[in-house]
Order: C-alpha cells, then sequence, then structure tokens
C-alpha cells in the first residue's frame, strides 16, 4: 500500500514537471510563430495603400507587431495550452502543435495573397474559390503558395527540438519576460491609437482598418460622447460629407486618357436625373413616354447603388458604388466633367435639392460654384424654371453640358403617408407635376432644333420602394430600389427598347468614346461596357453600398455579399433563399472586378 502511494505521488510529480515544462517549452514555441507571422505580416506593407505621414508610417508598425503577437498568443493560449495538459507524450504533443502552426503560417501566406488580387481576406467563400475545381487554372495558381509548407514544417520541427532540450536554458533568459511586456504594450497601444483616430477621422491610421486577417480595432465613439469628448452630430456630418475614415485610396483613371480629333460639331449634352423615378413610372407620364418612343430605352437597367450617391459614382464615374467613399476622401474628380472643362463646354447645373447630396460639392463638381435656389423649399418646377432661363441665355457658338438634379424621392418621404394606397396615389400625382416639366425641356429643345446635336439622357440615382422609409432602404437592393428608367435620344442610336442587362457604370464609357472618341480602353477609367455596343451582353450587374455587393443576375436571381465573406440568396421577388452552394465563378469576376481601381 506504500509502495502504491508512493508510486501514485511519484506520477504525479512527473505528470506535474513535464506539463510544466510543455507549458514552458509552449512560450517559446509560440514566440518563435509570432516571429514568423510578423515576417509574413509585413508584406502588407507592399500591398496596402501606404500612408504619407509618419504617424500614419508609425502606426502601421505597431499594429503590426501588436496584432500577430496577440493572434499568436492567442492562438498557443486557445489551442496549444490546453493540449499540454491533454496529451501526455510530449513528442506527440510537440508535433501537433508543430503541424498546427505549420498550416496557421501557410494560411496567412496565403491570405497575404488573396489581399493583393482581391482586397479581401481568406473566408469560407474565398476559400472554395481557391480550391473551386471548376476553376482549374486558378487552383494550380494557388497550389504555389503551398509549396513552401513542407520547408515550413522542418523548420519548426528543427525549433521545436531544439527548444525542448534547450530549455533550461532557455528559461533563466530574463528578456523574454520584457519582449512580452512589450507585445501586450503594442497591442493596447493599437487599439487606443486607433480609437482615438477613427473618433477624429484621422485618415492616414483609419485607413489601415482592414490591413491584417482577424483584425478588429477597438472604437470609443460612445463612450467619448459620453463624457463630452466627442460632439457627435458633427462627427456624423463629417462622415457623410467625406466618407467613411476607413475607405482605400484609388487611381482614377488608371492611365492618361488620349483622344482621336475629329472634324465633326462636338455634341452637346444633356444628363436629367429623378431619384425616385421607379423603372415602371414611364406608363403613368405621357409626355416622357412619348419621348422614349423617339429615343433608345434600356428597359433592364439597374442603378449601380441604392442612394443617391452610389447611383451617381456608377452614372458619372462608371466605378461600382463600393468607391464612393474613397471619392469623397480625395475629392476625385470624373473623367466626364474634366474632358468637359478641357472641351471648354459651356455648364448648367441646376438641382431640385439644392445640390444636397455630398458627392456633388465634394467630388464631382469640386471647384466649381453650384447654383443654389433662394426658395427655403427647393422643388423641380424651380430646377426646370432655372434650366430654361440658362438655356435661353446661352452662347450658341459653343458647345454645352447641363445636368438637372431632380427629385421625387425626398417629395415622397416628407409627406409621412402610413396608408399604401394613399401613398401610391400620391406618388402618381408627383409623377404628373414631374412629367409636365419634363414636357417644358423637350418642347425647348424641339423648338431651338437642338436635338440632333444633343446627347440627352434620362435615368434616376435610383428607384422607390413603397412603405419604407428612408432607414428601411439602406441596405434594399430590391427591383423597386434599384431598377430604373435609362432613355437615351442621340443621333448615332435608333429609337427602341433595347433589353440587355445594363448599368449605371455603362453610359460613361459610351459617352466618353461616341461624343469625346477616347482612345483608351473602357477599363482603364471605369468598370463598364459601352452602353452603346449592341454586340456586347452582360450576365449580371452589380449594385453595392459601403457594406453589400448586391449581384444581379440577367434572371433576375440576385446574390449578396460582404466584405466578410457572407452572403446570402434572393430569387427575382426578393425572397430570401437557401443557397448551399455559392456560384464562385460569378463572386470570383465580382472581386477581380471590384478592387480594380484601389491603389496598392
Amino acid at each position: 500500500m506504500f509502495w502504491f502511494k508512493k508510486s501514485k505521488q511519484t506520477f504525479g510529480m512527473q505528470y506535474r514537471e513535464q506539463t510544466s515544462m510543455k507549458i514552458s517549452w509552449g512560450h517559446w514555441f509560440a514566440f518563435f510563430n509570432i516571429l514568423w507571422a510578423i515576417l509574413i505580416g509585413s508584406r502588407y506593407a507592399f500591398i496596402i495603400d501606404w500612408p504619407e505621414t509618419f504617424f500614419g508610417k508609425l502606426y502601421f508598425f505597431i499594429s503590426l507587431l501588436g496584432h500577430f503577437s496577440f493572434v499568436g498568443f492567442a492562438l498557443y493560449l486557445l489551442v496549444v495550452f490546453p493540449l499540454s495538459f491533454i496529451i501526455k507524450n510530449e513528442r506527440t504533443f510537440r508535433g501537433v502543435s508543430v503541424i498546427i502552426a505549420t498550416i496557421s503560417t501557410t494560411l496567412l501566406l496565403v491570405d497575404t495573397e488573396v489581399f493583393v488580387r482581391f482586397n479581401f481576406h481568406l473566408s469560407s467563400v474565398v476559400w472554395n474559390l481557391l480550391v473551386n475545381p471548376e476553376n482549374g487554372e486558378l487552383s494550380r495558381d494557388w497550389q504555389i503558395f503551398f509549396v513552401p509548407m513542407p520547408l515550413m514544417l522542418l523548420v519548426q520541427m528543427l525549433f521545436s527540438r531544439w527548444a525542448w532540450y534547450k530549455l533550461r536554458s532557455l528559461e533563466r533568459q530574463k528578456w523574454f519576460r520584457g519582449v512580452g511586456v512589450l507585445f501586450t504594450c503594442l497591442f493596447v497601444a493599437t487599439h487606443l491609437i486607433y480609437a482615438w483616430a477613427d473618433a477624429y477621422i484621422y485618415r492616414p491610421i483609419t485607413m489601415q482598418k482592414s490591413n491584417f486577417p482577424l483584425s478588429y480595432p477597438m472604437t470609443a465613439r460612445s463612450f467619448l460622447e459620453k463624457h463630452g469628448f466627442l460632439d457627435i452630430e458633427e462627427y456624423n456630418s463629417t462622415l457623410e460629407q467625406e466618407g467613411r475614415p476607413e475607405a482605400p485610396a484609388i487611381i482614377y483613371p488608371k492611365h492618361p486618357l488620349t483622344f482621336a480629333t475629329s472634324n465633326t460639331e462636338k455634341a452637346n449634352l444633356l444628363i436629367i436625373t429623378v431619384s425616385g423615378l421607379r423603372a415602371d413610372a414611364l406608363q403613368n407620364m405621357p409626355n416622357l413616354h412619348q419621348f422614349a418612343q423617339n429615343a433608345t430605352q434600356f428597359t433592364h437597367h439597374y442603378s449601380s447603388g441604392n442612394t443617391n450617391n452610389t447611383g451617381l459614382t456608377g452614372l458619372f464615374y462608371g466605378l461600382n458604388a463600393n468607391y464612393t467613399d474613397s471619392l469623397l476622401n480625395h475629392k476625385t474628380p470624373s473623367v466626364l466633367i474634366e474632358k468637359l472643362k478641357q472641351d471648354h463646354y459651356q455648364f448648367g447645373l441646376f438641382s431640385a435639392t439644392n445640390f444636397k447630396d455630398t458627392l456633388f460639392e465634394q467630388a464631382l463638381f469640386n471647384g466649381m460654384k453650384l447654383p443654389t435656389s433662394k426658395r427655403i423649399q427647393p422643388s423641380n418646377e424651380s430646377a426646370v424654371k432655372n434650366w430654361q432661363d440658362w438655356y435661353l441665355k446661352r452662347d450658341e457658338t459653343k458647345p454645352w453640358f447641363s445636368y438637372l438634379n431632380l427629385d421625387l424621392s425626398d417629395l415622397m418621404h416628407a409627406q409621412k403617408i402610413d396608408n399604401l394606397a394613399d401613398e401610391q396615389a400620391l406618388y402618381q400625382t408627383q409623377l404628373a407635376k414631374l412629367d409636365e416639366q419634363l414636357a417644358k425641356i423637350f418642347t425647348q429643345l424641339n423648338e431651338s432644333q437642338q436635338l440632333d446635336n444633343t446627347a440627352v439622357v434620362i435615368t434616376a440615382e435610383h428607384g422607390y420602394v413603397f412603405q419604407a422609409s428612408e432607414q428601411d432602404v439602406i441596405n434594399n437592393f430590391s427591383d423597386e430600389q434599384v431598377q430604373v428608367p435609362m432613355i437615351v435620344a442621340w443621333r448615332e442610336l435608333a429609337s427602341g427598347k433595347e433589353d440587355k442587362l445594363s448599368s449605371h457604370v455603362d453610359i460613361l464609357p459610351a459617352l466618353m468614346y461616341h461624343l469625346f472618341w477616347v482612345q483608351n480602353p473602357d477599363s482603364d477609367y471605369s468598370q463598364g461596357h459601352n452602353l452603346f455596343d449592341f454586340t456586347q451582353s452582360r450576365n449580371w450587374v452589380l449594385a453595392a453600398n459601403y457594406r453589400w455587393f448586391a449581384i444581379i443576375t440577367a434572371n433576375g436571381t440576385q446574390y449578396h455579399i460582404d466584405r466578410k465573406g457572407n452572403y446570402q440568396k434572393f430569387d427575382r421577388t426578393y425572397e430570401k433563399q437557401a443557397s448551399d452552394r455559392p456560384p464562385l465563378g460569378l463572386f470570383l469576376d465580382v472581386f477581380n472586378q471590384s478592387g480594380s481601381f484601389i491603389e496598392k
């Protein structure tokens, strides 16, 4: 009995001693892999838009060390540390730890390349894209990044063995504790600095929000507001004016544009947008319907977004709406507006809402004096009357560009009608009034005989959803919200209906080519295709906002996917559907296109 108790006591001491050694070894093994992760993670410095300020650059290195030291230690704490108690054999324990570490570092290496190509980090959807057998060529490309895996495994095994046999010596190293304290301080500093930068919109730091995988920097807006350090109304106003602070810098256009010379007279351009004009509204607008009969009507057309700013981004920039915040941040001009200025066009800009949408003053017409109405409540009537006055006084010897920004959406939301029938009746009333105003424009153009040399584009930033507040439609991409009319009257186009799938991003390359004879390929300055080229067809178009990509296919099915790889499927009636098998090839096309103008 005494022998049994003594043996049990000896076994307990051996178990505690071996467990203590495995835990101590685990600390050094985790430190070794943290250094590996920092070394591989430094590649992101060559991928991201490098900050221009010293403080922004310093933050990158602080976050690099702080983030990967935390992730490495968290992996040890959640996986390796429990295994030191579960697996009794030290060789088996070290072998399992080596395998886990090798897989983790390999995935980090793959993530850096994913970020290069798609501006996304690894997720379940992205992983399925990489291993999808339907994309054999892509799968072969990614296999290259698993080639170093055996070498990494060998290095991990060598360090594992060396650290185990040198453990007594390593335990006497006094500097190791200091390194742990340093990494902890850097991790805390990463989040505190980001919280400050987010509250005061310091973009050289906030633009680094998504630099690293598994990175979720801390924000403290509510805390700062509660203690009087942040005016949340002023903060939200700044975001609305300048875009979200994490938006990346972009290169637009990718290359300087060149134009062919032409002996023909320069064409005039009139663009009319009506916020809230639904695709089915034309049947209740006789004047606009008649105008469309003598023009080209694109009946399967979608806006680039579900808000005014995102719709204007596609229309005037030819870019997907996920670039809206970047355009606001950097006050990026439109290549169309720059070309019009270069050719000395007369500008006539008029708005029923006093150009309240931030993209106008902040980027699209930045540096230009925008006319505003003296009326307390601007209206479509006053905007059209101002356009008529300008049109009569214009210099007839020079080409002109006019943009008329009309509105239905704000007029409807201002009424706050709870009854569906009353809201629909009011919408029809507003359509009739709008149709009367458009008739005045058509009459004036006809009387001046300008239509032969004038391209007229009539569309909407977005549609209108009945019984939905402005807050309700933030993430709504139903046909009622994003399918809009697109009517183009231009001498080179035959009148009639065209039912090909089209998007707002397609109008800019059409105008740049047919009106200004641009020589560059569409991809240099747009993500769309020439709308007037009827030989081209699309399988999908993209509507977006700051969070979601809404992929709309030709049959009306939609796939929504966010930057974290979450996705949803909707049928043509906008009812959510179960989807176990995402369309990986379609997602790959979207990912490749979505980051094509991001500066790297």
